[in-house]
């Protein structure tokens, strides 16, 4: 199948609000379902600022609708994928033909879910540039030395900066969110999945990081059923590298390492220090900060998930790096990919130019296919 004529129809599709989207005899349903999250935790500030939207009473990231392929016209799929996105994403276009074809070569369901004041659980003036514009003019004035500031990451880079707790706390509201959607699909709460089907997750880049550390966390229990294919993703926190234009700037990255890396056994914030100490979730997300952390409950970990997780990397991605994934998923399988033409991290499947066409196609039918193998054997 074509790539980019994948990408511009199912683009524009879901731009209009079109039902279904039809391949041959193939019809798939544009469902949208509206989730509402019981998990909010608010960060308390002496000066509120235009990003701080926690407490506001219209805050979009507690009420909002999932996208969602499904298969099978008039039928219930006999499992379910849920495809988590990357940090700082405000738009599901580029994973729609991910959706798309996952649902395509397995035919079960799958959920395309927002991770925590991301995408459509966030607010719209985040992604005009226009809007965007003045806060990182002052940003760049306030920190003359900040690099790769941008219109795109000015919200999280501001965000994360002020308040680093909001990683943690925003991650954690999106694993118990999945939690609870996993929970309502196997008790057949949603009619187009059949009830106790087996529930796995597709993670690229943060939500590897996430459906990582929700593996890791309740892979023995209420994920036991479940497999995990991670993309982009894979290594422990401390190896990853986010400062970009398009993900956070300079200031925020030092920031988040420096309190998680560093500061961690020291944080202040009650909720922070309760979910580290007292969750299974939390002591994940810090065994999963270093490696060293990590391998102290790697195998204990790792044992039953050995043919349960199994990765792609990219030679070329300067976000994740492929060594660093290989050191934290030692002993499971992850493959280690060049695709024939100039990508990145943030953009594996380039649709700027039709030259790549057939390199494209190529690159994206064989993770397509390397995913579907995992969830369909």
């Amino acid at each position: 199948m074509n790539y980019f004529f994948l990408y511009q129809t199912l683009k524009a599709q879901f731009s209009s609000g079109a039902a279904t989207h039809t391949s041959g005899d193939r019809a798939f349903g544009f469902l949208s379902k509206e989730f509402h999250s019981l998990n909010n935790f608010p960060i308390a500030s002496d000066k509120q600022t235009a990003f701080d939207i926690e407490l506001n009473g219209d805050n979009p990231n507690a009420n909002f609708s999932y996208p969602v392929f499904h298969p099978l016209r008039g039928q219930a799929s006999d499992g379910c994928i849920i495809l988590l996105h990357g940090l700082n994403e405000r738009s599901w276009d580029k994973y729609l033909p991910w959706g798309y074809q996952l649902a395509n070569y397995t035919r079960k369901t799958v959920i395309l879910f927002p991770i925590a004041y991301h995408m459509n659980r966030s607010p719209e003036a985040w992604s005009n540039p226009r809007l965007m514009r003045e806060y990182v003019q002052q940003r760049k004035a306030s920190s003359p030395d900040v690099r790769s500031a941008s219109v795109a990451n000015v919200a999280l880079s501001n965000r994360l900066t002020k308040c680093p707790e909001r990683f943690l706390l925003s991650g954690y509201q999106a694993a118990t969110d999945l939690l609870e959607l996993i929970k309502s699909i196997q008790s057949g709460a949603l009619s187009f999945i059949k009830k106790n089907s087996q529930v796995d997750l597709f993670g690229y880049s943060i939500g590897a990081f996430l459906s990582h550390i929700m593996m890791m966390a309740h892979g023995n229990d209420k994920l036991s059923n479940s497999r995990l294919f991670i993309f982009c993703g894979g290594s422990a926190f401390e190896d990853w590298q986010g400062e970009s234009k398009f993900i956070m700037d300079s200031l925020a990255f030092e920031r988040l390492h420096a309190f998680y890396n560093q500061n961690i056994m020291k944080v202040k914030n009650p909720k922070v220090k309760e979910i580290i100490n007292n969750t299974a979730l939390g002591q994940a997300f810090f065994d999963l900060l270093s490696l060293e952390n990590l391998k102290r409950h790697g195998g204990n970990y790792y044992c039953s998930l050995r043919d349960r997780v199994s990765a792609v990397v990219l030679k070329n991605d300067k976000v994740v790096i492929a060594d660093k994934v290989k050191r934290a998923l030692k002993g499971m399988r992850v493959d280690e990919w060049n695709f024939n033409y100039s990508y990145s991290h943030i953009m594996p499947f380039p649709v700027a130019s039709n030259k790549l066409v057939n390199q494209v196609n190529e690159a994206f039918e064989r993770l397509m296919l390397r995913a579907s193998l995992l969830f369909t054997t």
